[in-house]
């Protein structure tokens, strides 16, 4: 496989940005290009096979893989589901039927690709030859993106990228992409209507954010439900969106979250991931507003996670009457080991009444009631 191969993952703060970038790579879909190395002018070899794919199996939908070779060291494997009707010149008939020769075109804006070989029994194999586009090269030049080498061309048609994407990155005030960049947008699923409904909501990102988002799944359906929320995440940076989802934030935890106490309705996207890593949930906010009757914020409610107060925590303190602790006076207890038997212990022996700094006072001195 080629070692060059150039993947666009967007921008990820943090000092384990690459781990993200290796677990994407390795949940990729089956869709791989070698799209930045220095190429042979032609391809060396172009080769096909097809099966069936999709609900019954009935010849409708194939599953094409198309692997190719540029020269030494560098090979790119394409592996998409499509339906039959885009293979031209191969029908259901003949895929599902005795073996027989087939040809067939699979034609893009970008170029097309001339298939020969063999098919029946729902699949098929052979080898195909690639022509580039010529009026398509010339359209990005004149949109000074670049004309591309026939390696490029290759991966634009591949990955579908059509005039369409080009003219509405242009309309709506998109970053210019270089013609990789394009390439890599079809690859992650960067559609002319995904670009026009991110442009619609003020985000007129660059290339490599566009990718990142699709990459890691933002949707613009998230992000109009976070704006709504707060004033906060009214406008999320692009790295933010894309933190939230890389952590699993979804609206729907954050209006849970802000429904409990309404200083949680002005946290923001970095507030939000690290409640996230910390493992703060609904409930444990729910048991601190109910059992403590204070509003909390989001630091807090991260302290108290890291130091294991947990709604049971909380909710055992509240049942022996102690309420009204701060969050910092719950955390305390909990790194000194003052744990609710300890103080239902304390209560039995007739201390009543402890404040929070004497339960950990007793704690350090290691009184045990009898």
């Amino acid at each position: 496989m080629n070692t060059d191969r150039k993947f666009v993952a967007g921008r990820v703060p943090f000092t384990w940005r690459k781990l993200v970038i290796a677990g994407v790579l390795a949940c990729a879909p089956a869709m791989t290009a070698s799209i930045s190395s220095p190429l042979a002018a032609q391809a060396e070899s172009i080769d096909w096979n097809v099966q069936t794919n999709g609900p019954g199996k009935d010849g409708s939908e194939v599953q094409l893989t198309v692997d190719s070779r540029w020269g030494p060291g560098n090979h790119s494997s394409w592996s998409n589901g499509r339906r039959i009707e885009e293979l031209q010149g191969l029908g259901r008939a003949q895929l599902m039927g005795a073996t027989q020769p087939v040809r067939f075109a699979l034609v893009k804006e970008a170029g097309r690709l001339d298939c020969s070989g063999t098919a029946g029994a729902g699949r098929g194999s052979g080898a195909c030859s690639f022509t580039p586009d010529a009026g398509f090269a010339t359209f990005l030049d004149a949109r000074r993106i670049g004309r591309p080498d026939a390696h490029q061309a290759y991966s634009l048609t591949m990955s579908g990228v059509g005039r369409d994407l080009v003219d509405a990155l242009d309309k709506d005030g998109f970053a210019k992409p270089t013609i990789d960049q394009l390439a890599s947008m079809g690859i992650h699923g960067v559609t002319p209507d995904y670009v026009r409904a991110l442009g619609s909501l003020g985000y007129h990102l660059s290339a490599d954010d566009l990718i990142g988002f699709r990459i890691h799944g933002v949707t613009t359906e998230d992000i109009r439900e976070l704006a709504a929320i707060g004033p906060a995440l009214q406008r999320i940076s692009p790295s933010g969106l894309i933190n939230l989802r890389i952590h699993g934030v979804k609206p729907s935890y954050v209006r849970e979250m802000a429904a409990i106490d309404p200083g949680l309705r002005n946290v923001d996207s970095d507030d939000l991931v690290d409640l996230a890593i910390h493992g703060v949930t609904p409930a444990l906010a729910r048991a601190y507003v109910q059992s403590e009757r204070r509003p909390v914020g989001s630091g807090a409610l991260v302290d108290m996670a890291i130091h294991g107060v947990t709604p049971d925590y909380l909710e055992q303190l509240s049942a022996l009457g102690y309420r009204d602790f701060s969050a910092d006076e719950l955390v305390n207890l909990r790194i000194h080991g003052v744990t609710p038997d300890y103080v239902r212990r304390l209560q039995q022996s007739g201390m009543t009444h402890v404040s929070a700094d004497q339960l950990v006072r007793l704690r350090l001195a290691g009184f045990e009631p009898k």
